[in-house]
């Protein structure tokens, strides 16, 4: 029997405890960190402008939106190297060809979805990530980076929250596709409640996002009690939910796009 390397067993061990992220202890705010990274992507021209140009993240939203949460939650439940995971991983590389995208742009989407989740959790979730967990999704991520020809990618999940936020001070730019992918995104958000409350819905998405990425988009500030209201609104989903985890039955929220896995 072939001996597993030690690379290997990492490797496992980190999806073991990315797994349990996803699926359990933050199985509602992993997901909402993996939009929010997704959405700073929108705020990189290179990046908006092949996001714009395929027609799908504007036109199709909630399609495009639901076919790449299932992707990544694919490879979360089944690893990179399953079979269902390299399958997932094949056809990342095959949709990725198509267009001319540089080794920095692929390298900031995957900070994306590496720091950008860990750090909402830290901020929003029912309580912060821990040093193993962050190391867990930088090993994941990295060596899904590896498997798509991602070169350079810093060592330590420190290491690469410092990059891109480098990155991000030099390329973020306002643009009209920033604008026009974000008004589609946030009208997928708005869309799940009630038409009356639309335009708050819209303020407090605005909200949520830091100034930089709102100067991207083209959102205005939200006011002072908008700002408030959300804020207060997050810590009392996180309470409600650190008191679920206390139920002895408790049964973690997936979202609707990963509930129907295969």
């Amino acid at each position: 029997m072939k001996p597993v390397s030690e690379a290997a067993t990492a490797l496992s061990r980190a999806e073991s405890v990315y797994r349990s992220l996803a699926f359990h202890d933050f199985s509602e705010d992993l997901a909402l960190g993996l939009n929010i990274g997704f959405y700073r992507t929108f705020a990189v021209p290179e990046i908006a402008q092949v996001l714009v140009s395929t027609g799908k993240m504007a036109k199709r939203t909630e399609l495009r939106a639901k076919a790449t949460g299932q992707m990544m939650y694919l490879l979360f439940r089944d690893g990179l190297d399953g079979a269902r995971g390299a399958e997932t991983v094949a056809a990342l590389n095959r949709i990725h060809a198509r267009w001319r995208i540089s080794n920095d742009a692929f390298l900031y989407v995957l900070a994306c979805f590496d720091i950008a989740p860990m750090r909402w959790c830290d901020t929003y979730a029912w309580r912060p990530t821990t040093e193993e967990e962050k190391e867990a999704s930088h090993t994941f991520y990295r060596a899904l980076a590896d498997r798509m020809g991602i070169r350079d990618v810093p060592p330590a999940w420190g290491e690469f929250a410092a990059w891109m936020d480098q990155f991000e001070q030099a390329r973020f730019t306002a643009t009209s596709d920033a604008a026009e992918l974000w008004a589609a995104t946030r009208d997928l958000l708005t869309n799940r409640f009630p038409s009356l409350l639309g335009p708050f819905i819209r303020a407090a998405a605005d909200a949520l996002l830091d100034e930089p990425l709102r100067h991207a988009f083209g959102a205005p500030h939200p006011s002072a009690p908008v700002r408030a209201l959300a804020s207060g609104g997050m810590r009392l989903r996180a309470r409600r939910i650190r008191h679920s985890h206390t139920n002895p039955g408790y049964r973690p929220v997936l979202p609707p796009s990963v509930r129907d896995l295969e």
